[in-house]
């Protein structure tokens, strides 16, 4: 018997039971990360960000799957640009928002949306899960439930639920083995060299400088 919640806060989700399901190797999707979005305005109404994270427990209250679940009033911050099923819904006459999305806000990188408790019952604990966001969608009356960016084994899990799979393309950089900038500029036809070699003076002239820090010597302000 599982016990499905929603919460309007991820603070409202203990950090080390939600940290224990999340995968150590994706940082997008930590307690913490989420929490200092919600508690810096990143998200929230303004935005159009609402959280409704998504919980599930066993019969003893243990949390064994969760999601990161936003009711979205637009498609900013998803990196999916479904501008023209939005502009479709409205032709036809139908709201296309509120709708709901499970994602790392502004974060497009594949990784693990369905948080699970590792054992012999994950299979079962993320289609109790995968249920519970259908179930949520149709109880608050959105147009559309949307999964972003998972990985391609919930992909099919969520397809062998009913779902959708949307195609995307993303171009990713790749370094063959470049050993410094100039390395890789190298490989540049000589116009493009140059461009690219004006370009950065540009920001160097406009003053535009960077500074690399740590999580720890980053001060709220």
């Amino acid at each position: 018997m599982y016990r499905l919640g929603t919460h309007d806060s991820i603070d409202a989700i203990p950090a080390a039971d939600w940290n224990r399901l999340a995968d150590p190797d994706t940082p997008f999707l930590r307690h913490e990360l989420l929490a200092a979005m919600e508690r810096h305005g990143c998200v929230g109404e303004g935005l159009g960000w609402l959280p409704r994270h998504l919980t599930l427990r066993d019969g003893r209250g243990e949390l064994v799957a969760a999601a990161p679940c936003y009711l979205k009033l637009n498609s900013y911050g998803e990196f999916v640009f479904d501008w023209s099923w939005a502009d479709a819904y409205r032709r036809c006459g139908l709201r296309y928002y509120p709708k709901l999305v499970i994602a790392s806000p502004y974060t497009p990188a594949t990784g693990p949306r369905i948080l699970v408790a590792d054992g012999p019952r994950q299979d079962e604990y993320a289609a109790a899960l995968i249920q519970g966001s259908l179930e949520l969608a149709e109880d608050l009356g959105v147009s559309s439930l949307h999964w972003l960016f998972t990985t391609e084994a919930e992909t099919r899990n969520l397809e062998g639920q009913g779902f959708m799979r949307r195609l995307g393309c993303q171009f990713h950089w790749d370094n063959p083995g470049y050993e410094d900038f100039d390395h890789f500029l190298g490989a540049f036809s000589s116009a493009k060299r140059k461009q690219v070699k004006r370009e950065r003076r540009r920001v160097a002239e406009a003053g535009i400088g960077f500074r690399l820090l740590s999580g720890q010597e980053i001060r709220d302000q």
